[in-house]
């Protein structure tokens, strides 16, 4: 009885711990003082405990000094038992929270084995969460993702339905956002971020968030970084060159130097090659992570190639390839091109399909046609990667155009070309046409091309081709074509 009677206290307690936010949103920030003075308020021990770890972890997270990440390991070591017998108990989450924060770290750290342990922990502690504790529906919504997005083998040992994860995952995170939670600020991000994975779904939702969360107060400093990238994403560059800029301004850039990468990458795109290599210079100087070094050194290698200075260039690519171990898509990406450049550098043709790429993703529809149309009428004489290259990003333009009988046909063109180095465009183009044939339930052809895009998908290394591809068949294996009434 008695200890019924304390599970109960605590869980009133902490809901009424549960209606300040605040701390949460000055961690997002990235104010760790803001952070630390909210901890003052705190009058329970067991979230005083959590909130002093979550604060190591994100300056282990996103590190000035080598002595942070050390600092949240001293720390998680000496409050292990604390957690683990006195917390866990009543408020499992908390718990499950904290060695998912480890995870994370062991992942940045390469220790595979420990990153296992901690996330099956963490895993389990969830399944004891408090029900109805927004802190327990989101990690319940983020797991959903990560059961979305891993990798063959490991994802045929998963429990439940691949087509339904996404859909989880959104009833999960839409819980723990809503504004009266205490985690609305950090699972209204993460909500974003699932959102994006649909068609028109995030903008509505920065909208509500502008009505319901940025009305009083500013977003944090990562939720203004996941809107300009939403904004670049967009081809909405005017406002997301507004939103970088705004961001290299505020003190935070020290700590999270990132907008410099992706304003030097926004230059580029826009032909201003003087601002985009003194963007990536200041990104390098500041950053202290390995994430988008390779990305920005292949990029400059290209400048220099395009101003006709081929030593800078080739230096600038050898530069990008000597980064190795845990590095972004983005660095994957630009490490492929620039291992190609150093033996077949940027001819003609794909300096013009670079440029058609800029044009669509700034969403200058009949520019890219324009610009495409000169390759078109050459085409006999390309070779087979730049047909790929090129029928590719005719589809592209079309599916972002709306117009989806050609995209259809040039994603097809793109899957029947003869490809090497470009082989992993025609995993995406099937994938998108699949994509296109699910959306007009014209089930057999969907089937088809979810199962080519898997195949190439698995031939190239693309693990997202892989996962998505896996996850629509799911979706459209046993659809039916409707078999009409026999008439008498």
């Amino acid at each position: 009885m008695r200890l019924s009677l304390k599970r109960w206290l605590l869980l009133c307690l902490s809901g009424l711990w549960a209606q300040r936010p605040s701390f949460l949103y000055a961690l997002w920030d990235l104010d760790f003082q803001a952070a630390e003075r909210e901890l003052t308020y705190e009058w329970n021990g067991s979230y005083v405990t959590w909130d002093q770890h979550r604060i190591a972890f994100f300056k282990a997270l996103f590190p000035l000094h080598p002595s942070e990440r050390k600092a949240f390991w001293e720390l998680s070591t000496l409050s292990e038992r604390l957690f683990e017998r006195q917390i866990a108990p009543q408020l499992p989450e908390l718990v499950a929270d904290v060695y998912a924060q480890r995870a994370i770290l062991h992942v940045l750290e390469r220790d595979w084995a420990s990153a296992g342990f901690s996330a099956w922990k963490s895993w389990r502690l969830l399944q004891k969460g408090t029900p109805r504790d927004p802190l327990t529906y989101q990690w319940q919504g983020v797991w959903e993702v990560i059961f979305a997005t891993l990798p063959p083998p490991y994802s045929q040992w998963l429990p439940g339905h691949p087509s339904t994860r996404w859909e989880k995952a959104l009833q999960k995170l839409s819980k723990a956002a809503q504004p009266d939670a205490y985690t609305t600020w950090e699972a209204s991000l993460l909500y974003f971020f699932v959102l994006r994975n649909f068609d028109t779904l995030a903008g509505k939702w920065v909208d509500s968030c502008s009505r319901m969360l940025f009305s009083q107060r500013p977003p944090p400093y990562l939720w203004n970084f996941a809107l300009a990238l939403y904004a670049f994403e967009e081809g909405d560059w005017k406002r997301a060159e507004s939103l970088l800029i705004h961001l290299t301004q505020a003190p935070q850039i020290g700590r999270f130097p990132y907008p410099y990468y992706w304003l030097g990458k926004l230059y580029l795109g826009r032909g201003e090659a003087e601002k985009a290599q003194e963007a990536w210079k200041a990104f390098s100087i500041r950053q202290t992570q390995p994430f988008g070094l390779a990305a920005q050194y292949a990029w400059r290698g290209y400048i220099a190639w395009l101003q006709r200075d081929s030593a800078a260039a080739h230096h600038f690519w050898g530069v990008a390839l000597s980064y190795d171990g845990l590095l972004w898509e983005e660095d994957l990406l630009a490490q492929q091109l620039a291992k190609q450049w150093q033996s077949y550098p940027p001819d003609g043709v794909e300096i013009r399909l670079w440029q058609a790429r800029w044009l669509l993703q700034q969403r200058a529809y009949e520019q890219t046609r324009d610009s495409l149309e000169q390759l078109r009428q050459r085409l006999e004489t390309l070779s087979g990667d730049q047909r790929v290259a090129l029928y590719y990003t005719y589809g592209r333009l079309y599916h972002r155009w709306g117009r989806e009988e050609p995209a259809r046909f040039a994603y097809y063109q793109t899957t029947r070309q003869a490809a090497e180095k470009n082989a992993w465009m025609q995993g995406y183009a099937a994938l998108y046409l699949a994509q296109l044939y699910e959306r007009i339930a014209d089930w057999h052809n969907a089937r088809l091309y979810y199962q080519e895009a898997e195949r190439i998908g698995r031939a190239t290394g693309r693990t997202g081709v892989v996962q998505k591809a896996l996850a629509g068949y799911e979706r459209v294996r046993n659809k039916r074509y409707p078999v009409p009434e026999t008439t008498r």
